[in-house]
């Protein structure tokens, strides 16, 4: 993978709009879109935002689909980046669990010279607060800033301790690694990224080994001492090990629990106790896309009689109960509302 050129990518630039990235293929369309509709309910109304979604073979179909979404807030703009070219002689190592897609991020700085900065996120979160805040973060002398990762915790957990050196050895490698970070929400300093490593550089280390978080560990290796830490609360993923971080670290992911501004979590899978599950399911059923996202569930049999009984027993054992006025109102008012402009 060398001599990759990002200059000749015709897309449209806003000057005066927060850009927000995501890299998505077709199957994964139906959550990144709740994601999407989780920032635009709340965005400012008076600032400018432009979603790019990086991708190699979304569908027209759902290209439309999520241009009718944005297009009912008039602050919002969506541009679609075919990165395919990028990947034909694809020497990149890839997983059941991680995708291509997940490498496309790396492409960031170089796509989108025109910016300062450039906030990535990945679609399996949804956003609690204005994405604007997030954007105001001063980067100073930082080729990234991002949150460190729950897999921390693991690191800590004596039971994991044979798992993590053997399964994550950038992570134990690293000079601190607790500065270890997820790749699910980056803010990338543009020019000084840009400045620090080529993207053919940057790729030919990317297929230099099977890294086994793929480009995360890949980013995490390369901006190690020079990665801004964000609090926890922009990315919060639950972790049932919490107990084992240092004390400043469970005091941050305790605190973040409480009112995380982004939530880090895949709610439509068979999990039964997911925090914040409800914060997608508001979200979900105003996207043109919750008939799929249910449809999926029932033939993985994620939805039944029996599963709904767990996941609320589950839920209100955590005292997190479902809520019978969240099901009668919100649930019901979103679903005969979620093709009008809200």
């Amino acid at each position: 993978m060398t001599n990759v050129n990002c200059n000749n990518t015709n897309k449209a630039f806003y000057p005066h709009c927060i850009p927000i990235v995501f890299s998505s293929n077709d199957y994964f369309v139906p959550y990144m879109s709740t994601m999407i509709q989780s920032i635009m309910a709340t965005a400012k109304k008076e600032m400018r935002y432009c979603f790019y979604i990086l991708y190699r073979d979304i569908s027209d179909k759902n290209k439309e689909l999520l241009k009718c979404q944005t297009e009912l807030n008039e602050n919002f703009s969506v541009v679609f980046v075919n990165v395919a070219e990028y990947f034909n002689n694809n020497q990149l190592y890839v997983s059941n669990h991680i995708t291509i897609e997940s490498y496309f991020r790396l492409l960031i700085p170089y796509l989108f010279s025109e910016y300062q900065k450039v906030i990535y996120l990945d679609g399996d979160m949804i956003c609690r607060t204005d994405i604007s805040e997030l954007y105001d973060v001063n980067l100073d002398n930082f080729l990234l800033a991002a949150v460190w990762d729950t897999d921390v915790s693991r690191y800590y957990y004596p039971k994991d301790k044979k798992y993590m050196k053997s399964h994550n050895n950038v992570m134990i490698n690293l000079k601190n690694p607790n500065e270890y970070f997820n790749g699910g929400l980056i803010i990338f300093n543009i020019p000084l990224f840009r400045d620090f490593i080529s993207l053919d550089d940057l790729l030919t280390l990317a297929a230099s080994r099977k890294w086994q978080v793929h480009d995360q560990d890949v980013l995490n290796f390369l901006c190690h001492g020079k990665t801004l830490l964000l609090p926890y609360h922009w990315n919060f993923i639950y972790s049932s090990k919490c107990n084992y971080l240092p004390e400043i670290f469970r005091a941050e992911y305790l605190e973040a629990q409480e009112n995380p501004k982004i939530v880090h979590y895949k709610p439509w899978d068979n999990d039964n106790y997911i925090p914040f599950f409800l914060n997608f399911w508001i979200h979900a059923v105003k996207t043109p896309f919750i008939d799929v996202i249910l449809d999926r569930m029932k033939k993985e049999g994620f939805i039944s009689v029996d599963s709904l009984q767990q996941r609320m027993i589950s839920n209100i054992t955590h005292r997190k109960g479902i809520g019978l006025k969240f099901i009668l109102t919100e649930c019901c008012k979103a679903w005969l509302f979620r093709d009008r402009k809200n």
